[in-house]
């Protein structure tokens, strides 16, 4: 259980960062637009589904491990298509969040339980 509450408080810490990053990348290239200096277009809406995306995922690592997974290794590789290299200050802490709840799902797995066959017959 203290696998599974790490993670959902270290892929919300990440979804925070993501979040402030989202932020400031948008803005800052919504200054430039203005300012004439860059053409690059925002990506402040898909940055918030891949924020939500990650959200959903740290939430599921508490309850459903498996999709908690899938959902943060998701979210953390579609960061770099948003926010690029800025990326790496949120990605990591889904990745790790990611992690622990994987461990926990394989330890979980891997408990054996009396009222189960043996596979080795």
């Amino acid at each position: 259980m203290l696998q599974r509450t790490l993670a959902l408080i270290i892929g919300l810490v990440g979804v925070v960062v993501a979040f402030i990053i989202n932020l400031l990348y948008s803005f800052l290239h919504v200054l430039g637009r203005t300012a004439g200096i860059t053409n690059d277009q925002s990506h402040f809406f898909w940055g918030l589904i891949v924020i939500f995306i990650g959200l959903v995922g740290s939430l599921f690592a508490l309850f459903i491990p498996t999709v908690g997974v899938v959902l943060l290794v998701v979210a953390a590789i579609a960061f770099f298509f948003i926010a690029g290299w800025w990326a790496l200050l949120a990605s990591p802490f889904l990745l790790i969040a990611a992690l622990l709840a994987y461990r926990y799902n394989r330890a979980r797995q891997s408990v054996y339980h009396p009222n189960q066959q043996e596979m080795t017959r």
